[in-house]
């Protein structure tokens, strides 16, 4: 959607030169002489259609996720079953004609009981900058290596009723 926004400004200009400080006289003559309001109209409910298509894909993200979990719980059930009918056949290997399966060792693994008593040579220590506190020293004037303050777009709040 092409907005011609100068002509807008140039038009609500005018009109507010006109009415003075009636927003309600202002908002029904712009209205009435640019598209101005009926683009407004068109946005917001594009904006909404938008979030409901956000919030339902997410929702289908979850449901996938949850999906694969149980997927992948299943085909790990599977390959338990593979390696005790092996273990009942005494085979390590088996060539079947879709698949050759073989019965590996297990594999040992660390299980964290307590991690508030691992010793902490053992722990790693995620590295990340404390924003809040660069933020502090950047709005007090001080100089911070490696960091800026950069403006961000200006918002828009939208009630809808």
């Amino acid at each position: 959607m092409w907005i011609d926004y100068e002509e807008i400004r140039r038009m609500a200009d005018n009109i507010r030169e006109m009415v003075g400080d009636d927003d309600d006289c202002f908002l029904d003559t712009l209205d009435g002489e640019t598209d101005a309001m009926d683009i407004l109209g068109k946005l917001i409910q594009e904006r909404q259609e938008i979030q409901a298509f956000e919030a339902a894909t997410k929702d289908l993200v979850k449901q996938y996720q949850d999906r694969a979990a149980k997927l992948n719980a299943k085909a790990d059930a599977i390959s338990q079953t593979i390696g005790h009918l092996l273990d009942a056949i005494g085979e390590k290997k088996v060539v079947h004609p879709l698949a050759t399966v073989s019965r590996t060792k297990a594999r040992q693994r660390v299980v964290i009981e307590d991690e508030n008593e691992i010793p902490t040579q053992l722990m790693k220590v995620k590295r990340s900058p404390d924003l809040t506190a660069i933020k502090e020293q950047l709005d007090a004037g001080e100089y911070v290596p490696g960091a800026t303050i950069q403006l961000g777009n200006p918002g828009v709040t939208v009630r809808v009723k």
